[in-house]
Formats: C-alpha cells, sequence, structure tokens
C-alpha cells in the first residue's frame, strides 16, 4: 500500500527546477501515485495613467507567460517520461492557488523547491513552503536549492 495517492509539482520552471521535478516523478514512481504539476503566473501588470485612469498597456503579456509555461511544460513532462499528468497554468498569488489546487483535488503531498532565505519572513511572511505548512494539511517535501 502507498503512502500516497496524489503528488503535486509545484514549479516556477526555472533551470534549477529540474532537481525538484525528478524528485517528484520519482516519488510518484515508487508511491504509485499519481503526479500533477502546476506552475503559477504571478504577474503583476505596470499600469501607466493619469489621475483616476490606469491603463495596462500590456495587455497580452500574462497570456503570454502561460503560453511559455505550457510550452515549458510539455518539454518537462517529456523529459522525465510521463504520461499525461494533469497540468494546471494559473494566475493568481502562488499560495492562494496552490491551496485551491490542493483543497480541489485531494493531493496529499506537495514538492517544492525552496533557496534558503533565513530572513524572508521578516519582509514578505515567508517562502511559498512556510506559507503552505500553515494553511494545510497534506505533506510537503522542500527540495533545498540551496542559498541565493
Amino acid at each position: 500500500m502507498s503512502i500516497y495517492k496524489h503528488i503535486l509539482l509545484a514549479t516556477d520552471l526555472n533551470d534549477e527546477s529540474a532537481v525538484v521535478s525528478k524528485k517528484a516523478a520519482a516519488l510518484a514512481k515508487l508511491h504509485h501515485a499519481k503526479l500533477s504539476i502546476a506552475h503559477i503566473v504571478e504577474y503583476i501588470p505596470p499600469f501607466y495613467g493619469v489621475g483616476e485612469i490606469a491603463i495596462d498597456i500590456e495587455l497580452n503579456t500574462e497570456k503570454k507567460l502561460e503560453h511559455e509555461a505550457h510550452e515549458k511544460i510539455k518539454a518537462l513532462i517529456q523529459e522525465l517520461g510521463l504520461e499525461k499528468p494533469a497540468v494546471w497554468v494559473l494566475s493568481g498569488d502562488k499560495h492562494e492557488e496552490i491551496i485551491k489546487l490542493v483543497e480541489k483535488h485531494h493531493i496529499d503531498l506537495i514538492v517544492v523547491g525552496s533557496h534558503h532565505q533565513p530572513y524572508l519572513h521578516l519582509f514578505f511572511g515567508g517562502s511559498l513552503p512556510e506559507i503552505l505548512l500553515h494553511h494545510l494539511l497534506c505533506d510537503i517535501i522542500v527540495v533545498n536549492l540551496g542559498p541565493l
């Protein structure tokens, strides 16, 4: 009997995330678990304007970022040899979107990478893994990517 049934790889799709992806895929294989992949686009558009009128002059940037993420995930799926994992590319706050995914899809393990940032909580309320630990009941594996 496997401990985990549904594993979520939460990835930012940068070069360093390859090690996180490989570990998530190995855990899914070891536990005969479903592996899903999520990437959250946190695009904050630059607004320009005068007075009370603000205009986003880069209207398609968020869609472009989402499209690029889908392309990177396709390559990742092929590289890891995965067969049709669930893929979510969402826009919004990383913490909120991951929490919604975990609750909606009954995910029991999240695999995420993190750099050692000892004072991050003083400025931003914590890293993604720290915030998730306080809001979710599922297990979280944090792959240490070393200091920034």
